[in-house]
């Protein structure tokens, strides 16, 4: 299965995503135990947790609305990677939903942050003169850090969060808003310090994001 993530370090699946970090959930034994999503393909994942059941072991992925069954291929420190029962669709399994289906997905992040904006359009400031010490050389490398830094904060917060399966249980659907933010940053991040930021942006794998991006509708 050529698609299929291997080991640590092996990379070998043309297009690999590595910013993924999506909360969800592994049932095997009778037991459920919170993960992470580190990298996904139609046919199969690498996840990071706590706990994994041996090689070959069956399980079942949950995420939000979607799941599947899956085979565990390796296992090397708190990671594994397993490939799916079948194939799937990687950006309902983004969204954590069938495509169509209502939920709070890409469409309700942009109300909220619609609704963020024009708020704060109201009470803002005007903006005060440039400096004339201002330096703008290297300004895009050091946005692109800072956009980099609050991914990291994200990051280890929803770390922290998914590591309790009961806030997975319960908030499931906020927890994506960790996610989305996070895909969106370092996604943000590559095409401020990319040369050809019009190929950075076609090669983002959030449809919704590369369209706002491109200025193009849905």
């Amino acid at each position: 299965m050529t698609d299929m993530p291997t080991e640590e370090g092996s990379e070998q699946r043309r297009g690999h995503r590595s910013n993924l970090f999506l909360a969800a959930v592994i049932e095997f034994g009778g037991t459920e135990s919170p993960i992470r999503i580190r990298d996904l393909s139609f046919a199969g994942a690498r996840l990071e947790g706590p706990a994994f059941p041996p090689i070959g072991s069956r399980l079942v992925l949950r995420r939000q609305d979607m799941k599947i069954e899956a085979v565990v291929r390796w296992i090397a420190g708190s990671r594994c990677g397993v490939a799916f029962d079948g194939q799937i669709s990687v950006p309902d399994w983004v969204a954590g939903k069938a495509s169509g289906q209502s939920g709070f997905g890409q469409a309700e992040v942009d109300r909220l942050q619609g609704i963020v904006r024009s708020e704060g359009a109201c009470v803002d400031p005007p903006e005060p003169p440039p400096s004339p010490s201002f330096v703008r050389a290297g300004l895009d490398e050091r946005l692109a850090q800072e956009l980099a830094y609050v991914q990291r904060m994200l990051e280890a917060v929803s770390a922290e969060l998914v590591r309790d399966a009961g806030i997975v249980a319960r908030h499931g659907r906020a927890l994506q808003g960790f996610d989305l933010a996070d895909q969106i940053l370092g996604h943000i991040a590559a095409v401020i310090k990319a040369e050809d930021r019009e190929a950075a942006i076609r090669a983002i794998g959030m449809e919704e994001l590369r369209a706002r991006l491109l200025r193009k509708s849905l």
